[in-house]
This record gives C-alpha cells, structure tokens and sequence, in this order.
C-alpha cells in the first residue's frame, strides 16, 4: 500500500473515533510542550547572556584587575603586594601588544550624586577616552571624554540616560554643574555629555544607565591621591586572538612589576561564554529530561489505544491478509496511525510550548528579577527536536502492537468475527 494510501486510512481511522484520538492528542501535546517550553525558555537565556556580553565589548573582552584577597595555600588572604596597576601598563599594551585592538583603563565605586541639592547614589566610572571604543558605547547627546581632560585632569563627567531622566526630569544638563560625594568629599563637576540607553542588566540593582564617566587622571589626583588604576579592560582584534591578546598582555605587566604574577588576574568574555554555555545547557537539558516524563506517560498510552484499536479490527486484518496484505503491509498501516497521532500532537505541543514558555520567561522576570525581561527564543533546533521526539515515540511505542497485528493468521482472524 502506497504512503498516500496509508495516510488517508490513517486520517479515517482516527476521525472515526474522535474522543480517544483527542484525549491521546492531549498527552502527546503536553510533553511536548513541556520540552518546547523548557528549551526555549533555555535558549531566552543564552540570548540573555550573549546581550550581556555585548554590552561588555563582546566575546573579544578580557581584563586585568587587582584583586582585594587572593588565593594562596589553600586560604584567602588579603593582597599585601606593593605592586598596582598603572597607566604605564596602558600605554605599553596599547604599544607592544600586536592582537590588542584597543584597551582602556577604569576604577569603580558607589557615590552619591548631588542634583539641584538631592542626592541619589550612583556608580562612578573613571576611565579614559578609548573606554567608547572599548565598549563601542557612544554618547547621545555632548561628548565624551577627550585626551585634554586627562591632560589637565577637568573636572568634568559624562552622565547615563537613567540619571538624566530623573534626576534631571529630561532637562537640558549640558553645562549644568553636579556635586560628587565621596567620602564626604564634595566635588563639582560639569556636564559634558549623556550616554546612549544599554537598559538593566542582570545585576539587580547595577544598571550602565546609572553610571556616571570622569577622567581617570581626575579621579587620581582630586579623590584618591594616587596613580593606580583597578582595571585594565582589552579587546582583542577577534575571538580568536583573544588567548594570544591575553599572553601578551600578562607578560607586559609581569616585565613591568618585576616579573611578579601574583598580584593580578584575569577575566576573559570567552571563556565566560563557554562556562556559561555549559551551565545553561546542563540546566536546560534537566528541565527536557524532567518535562520528557509526560512524553513518556503519553507514549504508554500510544500503546495501549493501539493495542485496542488491533483488537478491534482483527476481522478487518484477517480480510486484508486474505486478499493479499503481506506482514509488511499491516506493520506499517498501524505504525502510519502511530506516527501520524504523535505528529499531530507534536504541532499542537509546539504551538502549547511556545505560549507557555513565552508565559513562562515573563513571571520568571516578573516575580524573580523585578520586571527584567527575559525572553523566550523558539528556535529551529527545538522545533526538530520536539518533531523528531514525537515520530520517535509513536514508532517506538506503535511498533509492538503494530507487530502483533502483523504476525496475526488470516484464517484465525477472520474466524474471530
């Protein structure tokens, strides 16, 4: 029998007994939405976190930082090395690193931040004017830090969208003087520019637009009264040159520091993306295995309607086997019905899965990360994974009754009747 045939008595045979086809529809539909809901829901968060990492540079940052406590013997103990992170370092990996594309320095810390005479607290940023390039972050409106503020250390600052809006109610700022709190120490400086929206990140709490950018050489010499930096962040010239940028770049600040490797670490996007990867598709791969429960419940049920419907069309069997139907031919008529009500029921369930992931990723931001949205990603690997599962168990479960319907004799068929 033809395939078109096979389906066409298929389509009868499940239309003329619509309740048991809808109510074996249902389970079928339910795992399966279960695996598209988990899988997208896994997928929001790698696109979550590649949009993270873009805000960062992308997946060719790295960085070198200063830790406050280090690992040593097995213990945590404090950093006592006489040995920090300086411009000079800068300046040489910007010179002698090939694989660096650009890097920039910065030093971060909480502040309040005085408008009109209200303080708000706010994250200060002190950086360098390669810190746009870097980030590929650029202003909206005013400009960024120049080479000349660094020169004569101005006391000038580059405000996040979030702190324009309310703490200036979307007024002009440009030139207008805001008082920086550190310590105790009030500092006025000028508005030179606002920064373009990156929107909340996953931090709670911590949001680039609440971010307020001064010279680097500023902050040296009116907060601090040193020339240390905290962080030195680089891109490499691609992902691929991000080791080779890395190697370079520690043998800089080691010859610069006399050769001592202790005092410092690194960071790199890249390799945080792939433990990150891994992590998620541990957790993801959980959630399927969990959800795949119902897939199976509803398989078992796949074969006990099958072995109903045998029993009860071992007269129809018998005649077909009289007229010719070979063993192959039954086998595959049953199995055509098995898949067919599985595959069905997969739609369904990718359609279900969809809504309830979607569903899913929004009380997950909703109740869990105070309105962040997470979203959730259909995509075309858990599309063929859930159509792929349902022909899967209709095959699996479908061949055993449509075996038994196979190896029946015609003769004691037709006698049943």
């Amino acid at each position: 029998m033809k395939l078109l045939e096979n389906l066409i008595s298929a389509f009868s045979v499940l239309r003329a007994s619509k309740l048991r086809t809808i109510l074996t529809l249902l389970g079928i539909t339910i795992g399966i939405a279960g695996v598209i809901a988990m899988m997208s829901f896994g997928a929001g968060a790698e696109k979550l976190l590649m949009a993270e990492i873009d805000k960062i540079g992308g997946p060719s940052m790295f960085g070198v930082y200063r830790p406050g406590h280090i690992r040593k013997n097995g213990r945590w103990q404090r950093n006592t090395s006489p040995h920090h992170l300086e411009m000079k370092d800068l300046r040489d990996v910007l010179a002698e690193c090939p694989s660096v594309e650009v890097a920039t320095v910065e030093g971060s810390y909480y502040i309040n931040l005085g408008v009109n005479g209200k303080f708000q607290p706010t994250y200060l940023r002190a950086t360098t004017n390669e810190y746009q390039a870097v980030r590929e972050w650029r202003t909206e409106y005013g400009r960024f830090l120049a080479d000349t503020d660094m020169d004569m250390w101005t006391k000038v600052c580059v405000i996040g969208s979030k702190i324009w809006k309310e703490q200036f109610k979307g007024e002009d700022p440009i030139g207008k003087e805001v008082v920086i709190n550190n310590f105790g120490n009030n500092k006025r400086f000028t508005v030179i520019g606002i920064m373009e929206s990156r929107g909340d990140g996953l931090e709670r709490g911590k949001s680039d637009d609440n971010m307020l950018f001064i010279p680097i050489t500023t902050a040296q010499k009116r907060f601090w009264g040193h020339d240390h930096v905290g962080h030195i962040m680089v891109r490499a010239k691609s992902p691929l040159h991000v080791d080779q940028a890395l190697k370079e770049v520690k043998t800089i600040i080691m010859r610069n520091h006399g050769g001592d490797d202790t005092f410092f670490r690194t960071w790199s996007a890249k390799q945080g993306i792939e433990n990150a990867k891994r992590m998620i598709f541990i957790i993801e791969t959980v959630l399927v295995v969990i959800a795949s429960v119902s897939l199976i419940v509803a398989g078992i049920g796949i074969l006990n309607i099958m072995l109903v419907s045998v029993t009860e069309r071992i007269p129809e069997i018998g005649l077909r086997k009289a007229v010719g139907a070979k063993a192959f031919n039954i086998r595959i008529q049953f199995l055509t019905e098995s898949v067919l009500l599985c595959l069905m029921g997969s739609l369904l369930g990718i359609v279900l899965g969809a809504i309830v992931g979607k569903g899913f990723a929004w009380a997950v931001a909703k109740f869990f990360l105070q309105d962040f949205a997470w979203p959730s990603v259909m995509t075309l690997k858990a599309v063929s994974i859930a159509v792929g599962a349902g022909a899967a168990v209709g095959i699996f479960f479908g061949y055993y009754p449509a075996s038994q319907a196979a190896k029946m004799s015609p003769i004691d068929a037709i006698r049943h009747t």
